[in-house]
């Protein structure tokens, strides 16, 4: 009963993942790699349980059905990323989409890490058991989002959104830091103020003429 629970369960999380992956990220390519990358992610957590020595019962079996949307946070910010970076190169676009939100996918998990990391120690069953699928479950989600989604986008990727920003292209020796001018209200202020009184001067001289 317990496999059985285990299938339907894992399967049915994972459908459902998919769907609404697909209505977010509006792209049914990307859609379909960030729930295999999601399966993928599934799978390897079944294998580390084993070698770790830890059955399917009903404590694990419900953390294996958590870890289907743990482990989907980490790849649908970098698929949605990719999609709206623009161009046609899509090694170029997965490395931007890494150097935006990459440092915040990794901080996330790293978050949630430590959030059950002190349940590694206990000696319950039930907290243990947790606390390592949890472990897992950043873990092989994190890199699955990092390394190989990317991977898979840039092989596989589909072209971007109509309003994607493109792609920023730095030359050599070019500082890799655009800077942009500043504009502050009372500058703002004094620009609007001279322009009034060009108009002003402007008036006055054709009324003269």
């Amino acid at each position: 009963i317990i496999n059985t629970e285990l299938y339907r369960n894992v399967g049915l999380a994972i459908a459902a993942v998919g769907i609404i992956v697909l209505i977010t990220v509006a792209n049914i390519v990307t859609a379909l790699l960030i729930t295999v990358n999601v399966a993928f992610c599934i799978i390897e957590i079944l294998g580390a349980m084993f070698a770790l020595g830890l059955v399917i019962d009903s404590v694990s079996v419900i953390n294996i059905v958590l870890a289907v949307g743990l482990s989907i946070d980490y790849s649908a910010h970098i698929g949605h990323c990719f999609m709206v970076k623009g161009g046609t190169d899509n090694d170029a676009r997965a490395t931007e989409s890494l150097a935006d939100i990459g440092a915040s996918v990794l901080n996330g998990a790293m978050s949630t890490f430590l959030a059950v990391a002190v349940l590694l120690f206990s000696k319950s069953y039930v907290f243990r058991t947790l606390a390592i699928q949890f472990a897992l479950t950043v873990t092989l989600g994190v890199l699955h989002g990092l390394i190989l989604l990317p991977v898979l986008l840039a092989l596989f990727g589909p072209k971007p959104f109509a309003s994607a920003e493109p792609i920023k292209e730095v030359s050599e020796g070019e500082d890799p830091v655009v800077k942009k001018e500043s504009i502050s209200p009372m500058n703002t202020a004094h620009e609007t103020q001279h322009e009034v009184e060009q108009v002003g001067e402007d008036a006055f001289e054709e009324n003269t003429a």
